[in-house]
């Protein structure tokens, strides 16, 4: 009876520890646009019930999380107007973040702050005022993996280029060390299509970013929330990438338009 009860014991503790809930704080911020542009509020608001519904252990706030928030994050994902402006303070406690494995999700204005050197440093590319440039409309992205020899990322694995609405930024100040994952066209005047989702890893940790996130209906998209999904499960190191997807988001990235 006693092996019986030791087994079972023994059996229960890596099921325990896979069952931990992953811990993610959102760095949020006011609203800047109009109607349904930089909803940054509203975000905040919707994915930290979304991530909690989907069975993490969600927090954020409209501003940098504190050392002792950040102790407590496994994921910052990051959506506010100038989101990488950070004082001595916050940029030293993301750095000790970062060295434990801490993962970083940037969604679009947050790669815009104001010292892009160092942001490009832990997110692998930034906005930099005077160089590079934006255009809102129609776009297409382009998956840029799909057709590669050794295949896709694991985050676009399966995913078709798809048309929306939204804004691209380009001319950005790129590592080139980044894995860019999806491209788009500038559209103006010459031909030149740049990276608008892409990763980025560095000593112990990881970074996705994406472009896309101008307008609220793009996290709508069952297609774009899966890839978006995906890229908090990668920074996070986690095996099933669509673990806190659902079947239809997962079914969407290959048939986006139906």
């Amino acid at each position: 009876m006693k092996r019986l009860v030791l087994f079972a014991l023994f059996a229960a503790i890596p099921l325990a520890a896979h069952a931990a809930p992953l811990r993610v704080f959102i760095r949020g911020g006011v609203k800047t646009h109009g109607p349904n542009a930089h909803e940054h509020e509203r975000f905040l608001n919707e994915w930290t019930k979304l991530l909690t519904e989907r069975g993490m252990k969600a927090d954020g706030a409209k501003d940098w999380p504190n050392a002792m928030q950040l102790s407590k994050t496994d994921v910052l994902v990051m959506y506010a107007q100038d989101g990488a402006n950070a004082t001595p303070e916050q940029k030293e406690n993301l750095a000790k973040f970062t060295k434990r494995g801490g993962g970083i999700v940037v969604i679009h204005t947050a790669v815009v702050g104001n010292d892009p050197a160092w942001w490009k440093s832990v997110i692998g590319g930034a906005w930099v005022q005077g160089k590079t440039k934006w255009r809102e409309g129609p776009m297409e992205l382009h998956y840029s993996e799909k057709d590669k020899p050794g295949g896709p990322h694991p985050i676009t694995l399966g995913a078709a280029d798809f048309k929306m609405d939204d804004e691209i930024y380009y001319d950005l100040d790129m590592s080139p060390d980044v894995r860019v994952l999806a491209e788009s066209d500038t559209r103006d005047g010459t031909p030149k299509v740049q990276a608008q989702i892409w990763t980025y890893e560095k000593d112990n940790y990881r970074a996705f970013v994406s472009i896309p996130g101008h307008l609220i209906g793009t996290f709508e998209r069952p297609n774009y929330r899966a890839i978006l999904l995906r890229g908090i499960a990668w920074t996070a190191k986690r095996t099933n990438l669509d673990e806190f997807c659902k079947p239809e988001e997962v079914k969407a990235l290959s048939a986006p338009d139906k």
